[in-house]
């Protein structure tokens, strides 16, 4: 038996949900609901996935949609909070990243989701691109631990200059200390960063942030939106002291080098296209669109009452990784990163 979700927000990004979950409509899902504030795109998106009901308001759909399992939330980052405070009484959540503008939001929804003993997933949806679990596993079979991580993530800035998604700190950093962190399997302990402001942008375009783990690891990521309109990079470098692995998240490979000698990977478990190259491999792999992994995952969390792979708590030190660059930035000093609230959430 299948559940029913609502999708809150059919924009730029919302409306994938919507068509993503009408795909699973006659496997996972029984029921389909859409909300937006937006008459013209409301009438858009209902004529082309044509969901089971539809409202321009969440009190409405609360209101009228007693049985709903789920909602996901996919407005603006300046309004996750006000949508998601409301409907963490009712259902369990799927927002996207970041969890919250600040935070505090963040914290906040955290502690709520305890008390209405609700899920919250979190959109990082970084975590479910196939070529992250294989690089993942990689790392977890090494004799050795990271030493240190280099990231890239550049692309062109909102449509319009739009300020309700926040600035290139939420927008794309957000991603990349998510995988840091997911990969050392550690949260930083300090972070120094610098920032780009335009003139006619309250927020910055650029970011560049070195965070600090426990045993003198680090990673220096990079997010910018100085780039041509049509020019993006997605990248990430991996160093260990004998092999590094390199991710191209938008062509879903890696390379991996060990100095100059030829190394062979055998895995049977997945399928893979194997280059070899005088000092390593090149892996390829197409698998599902990494959207539907996302939402089996949120719902298979609803259905079992597992936590979601990308759950509250996740999300909360994401954000507060790129607020705390933030602060780093804007004071120009080293700020360390305390996490003693964590402790008191998983109390």
């Amino acid at each position: 038996m299948g559940i029913s979700l609502a999708v809150i927000g059919v924009g730029r990004w919302g409306k994938n949900h919507v068509r993503v979950l009408t795909q699973l409509r006659k496997t996972l899902v029984d029921k389909v609901v859409i909300v937006d504030i937006n008459p013209n795109r409301l009438k858009y998106i209902v004529k082309k996935y044509q969901p089971d009901s539809y409202y321009t308001s969440i009190e409405d759909l609360v209101k009228r949609e007693k049985n709903l399992d789920g909602a996901i939330v996919a407005v603006p980052t300046v309004y996750h909070y006000k949508v998601a405070s409301i409907l963490i009484d009712h259902y369990h959540l799927l927002i996207e990243k970041p969890l919250a503008a600040t935070i505090e939001e963040g914290y906040n929804l955290v502690r709520r989701a305890q008390e209405n003993d609700k899920a919250i997933a979190v959109g990082h949806i970084e975590r479910f691109n196939p070529i992250v679990n294989i690089a993942y596993n990689i790392i977890k079979k090494q004799d050795e631990k990271p030493t240190g991580i280099v990231g890239e993530r550049l692309g062109p800035g909102p449509p319009g200059r739009s300020t309700l998604n926040l600035g290139v700190a939420h927008d794309l950093l957000v991603h990349d200390i998510d995988i840091s962190n997911h990969f050392l399997n550690e949260k930083p302990v300090s972070v120094i960063a610098r920032i780009v402001k335009s003139p006619d942008f309250p927020y910055e375009t650029e970011i560049i942030a070195i965070y600090e783990y426990p045993g003198d690891t680090f990673s220096m990521l990079k997010a910018s939106w100085r780039t041509a309109p049509f020019y993006k990079r997605r990248y990430l470098k991996v160093q260990m002291e004998t092999t590094s692995l390199s991710i191209n998240y938008i062509l879903r490979t890696i390379n991996i080098e060990k100095g100059l000698k030829k190394v062979k990977i055998r895995n049977s478990s997945i399928d893979s296209l194997m280059h070899f190259e005088e000092n390593g491999i090149e892996i390829s792999y197409v698998q599902k669109e990494p959207l539907v992994l996302e939402l089996n995952d949120f719902i298979e969390s609803i259905k079992s009452g597992k936590k979601p792979q990308v759950d509250a708590i996740l999300g909360y030190v994401a954000l507060k990784c790129v607020e705390e660059a933030r602060r780093a930035a804007f004071s120009g000093r080293k700020v360390n990163i305390r996490w003693e609230e964590i402790d008191k959430i998983l109390s």
